[in-house]
């Protein structure tokens, strides 16, 4: 009878951790997830298009036709 219970909370325990692994894994992929659209819309902010220097977006004071040369 010690053999069935120690299986029954061999697998518990086994079930315990690989939910509790299942789990880290999806916050840590949400964490990467979150910390990639942050560094792409950073990124959006930090380098213009073209069409958004067309535009008048980008930043003043930094064109290059107008500096001296």
């Amino acid at each position: 009878m010690t053999d069935g219970s120690r299986r029954g909370e061999e697998r518990e325990r086994r079930g315990r951790s690989s939910r509790e692994e299942a789990e880290k894994q999806r916050k840590d992929k949400e964490s990467k997830e979150r910390r990639s659209e942050d560094l792409k819309e950073s990124w959006r902010r930090n380098h213009p298009s073209e069409q958004g220097e067309e535009g008048g977006k980008g930043r003043p004071g930094r064109s290059r036709r107008g500096r001296p040369t």
